[in-house]
């Protein structure tokens, strides 16, 4: 279904390459979850050229034919790392690069200097395999040295088929030829993608390893997705086989909410159990809180526990045209330095470059003095 709608827009675009509909980059502020590779990448919170030099944001460049073949995350002109900016499960490097051929779609995966990079582990070249009508049915990852690679997620291959209903069926195998987890916190083998009218998954269905609807070990067999009107993913809910709501999968909620400001930045997160009750999830956050500068940049976060008290209050430093971070900074309710387990017990935490040009982390007490880390 979703790659119909992808195919639409190319035909649509090719008849246009004279209007703005068909311009040969576009710019968005986030780009659409994916919970999958199967989906093609969508931008989501169009800008004009003017205000992408002002802030963070994703630009799609496009061939004659109308297909994407560069997405690349920047400010103003420059590629920029990602700093706490979570559209996506699937987004890996700063640039991600696409060609084609009659049967094949190759993305390759590059640097905030232009040059190309291992992503995802040590993912050199991601490959799809594309059937006649130009629909994606298979992808594997290859190394630098043109072998068959396993993802940070220990899978080697995807493989798709249509289901009756039209949906998608999606396994993953790792290098021995087993099936993979979806990722190896979050315990679904096959599954089923089911997506709306518009392409956005709306359903994932968990058929274990025998093609029957099964319950993982939390109990969960069923993700709900959720968007609101711009696109943004706004809630998960979990259910098990039965449709019954439970707590489960790695979060341990049933329902789990982003909230998000006027540009798609997401400001909050929070949980609920099966009755609707506010809950905590598995990792012990009660809520979170982030704040964004003025070019769409995180610049503090915080962790709320039930009680209303600040568990962890962080704040961001990046160089002058935020290209890096530079920083992260602990502190407490009255903004003195505080030192945090999560920062290895040190309050800041200082990236330096080192001799072969790489920023290396450097830990300080709340007293200043340097720690080892």
């Amino acid at each position: 279904m979703i790659q119909r709608t992808t195919f639409a827009l190319i035909v649509l675009c090719a008849s246009l390459l004279a209007g703005d509909l068909c311009a040969s980059e576009k710019h968005y502020r986030h780009i659409m979850f994916r919970e999958s590779p199967y989906a093609a990448y969508r931008g989501i919170h169009p800008i004009d050229v003017a205000t992408s030099q002002a802030v963070q944001h994703y630009e799609f460049a496009y061939d004659p034919a109308g297909r994407l073949t560069r997405v690349s995350q920047k400010l103003g002109d420059k590629r920029i790392a990602a700093h706490g900016t979570w559209d996506s499960f699937i987004w890996f490097a700063p640039e991600v690069r696409i060609e084609y051929t009659d049967n094949q779609e190759v993305h390759t995966y590059y640097g905030l200097d232009g040059a190309q990079i291992e992503a995802h582990g040590k993912v050199w070249r991601a490959v799809y395999s594309l059937d006649k009508q130009g629909q994606r049915r298979a992808l594997a990852f290859y190394d630098r040295a043109g072998e068959p690679v396993e993802s940070e997620w220990q899978v080697q291959r995807y493989e798709w088929r249509v289901a009756k209903d039209g949906q998608i069926f999606e396994r993953r195998f790792n290098l021995s030829g087993e099936l993979a987890k979806l990722r190896p916190e979050l315990e679904f083998y096959e599954v089923k993608l089911e997506y709306d009218f518009d392409g956005k998954l709306m359903f994932m269905r968990n058929y274990g390893l025998n093609h029957e609807l099964t319950n993982n070990e939390t109990g969960a067999a069923i993700d709900r997705i959720t968007y609101d009107l711009a696109g943004n993913f706004v809630r998960w809910q979990v259910y098990n086989k039965e449709g019954m709501p439970v707590e489960g999968n790695r979060p341990m909620v049933h329902m789990g909410e982003h909230l998000y400001d006027a540009f798609g930045n997401k400001i909050g997160l929070r949980g609920f159990d099966r009755f609707g009750n506010p809950m905590t999830f598995s990792w012990g956050d009660f809520m979170q809180r982030t704040w964004y500068n003025a070019h769409g940049v995180r610049s503090a976060l915080q962790v709320i526990q039930a009680d209303g008290s600040i568990d962890l209050h962080l704040t961001y430093q990046y160089t002058e045209d935020l290209s890096a971070q530079i920083g992260v900074t602990s502190i407490d309710a009255n903004g003195a330095l505080k030192n945090d387990p999560r920062l290895n017990g040190a309050a800041q935490v200082k990236f330096q470059l080192n001799e072969q040009g790489v920023r290396v982390p450097l830990f300080f007490a709340a007293d200043g003095s340097p720690m080892k880390r």
